[in-house]
């Protein structure tokens, strides 16, 4: 083990000791404080309701832009600090965010930059993954 990585545990395992013995001054336990935290977050940020999936629907130059089939999208926790995720491989979406509202936000963000940089785009100008990308957007999305 490296010295920075074993002084990074050294590290972890005497703020949790300190954390520990203060907590029980007052009658807590970490878990309590933890608990205690996920509470305030709760509160301010609301629970995300991952069964009211993100609409992908978006607007580009004035035109409305809808799933040529049902889609939606549903949220899910990621690793990004406890962020809410949503992703889309085949176009190479990939949107966090706080709140779920800011992430369908993003979402739409995401997909108009999508199509204004590929399906717009002329063949000759992307690059063959990029082409790929224009025909996954261009068979999934249609000006409603």
């Amino acid at each position: 083990m490296s010295a920075t990585l074993e002084r990074t545990f050294t590290l972890d395992r005497d703020l949790t000791r300190r954390a520990e013995r203060k907590l029980r001054r007052y009658g807590r336990t970490l878990d309590d404080a933890v608990a205690y935290a996920m509470t305030i977050i709760v509160s301010s940020h609301g629970l995300p309701d991952f069964d009211d999936p993100i609409t992908l629907e978006f607007s580009v130059n004035g035109k409305s832009m809808r799933p040529k089939q049902s889609a939606r999208m549903s949220p899910t926790f990621g690793s990004e600090g406890g962020m809410l995720t949503a992703r889309l491989d085949n176009i190479g979406l990939d949107a966090f965010a706080a709140t779920r509202r800011e992430l369908a936000d993003e979402v739409r963000s995401q997909l108009a930059v999508l199509w204004t940089e590929y399906a717009m785009a002329d063949d000759s100008d992307l690059t063959e993954s990029a082409q790929k990308v224009k025909r996954n957007l261009l068979a999934a999305f249609e000006e409603v």
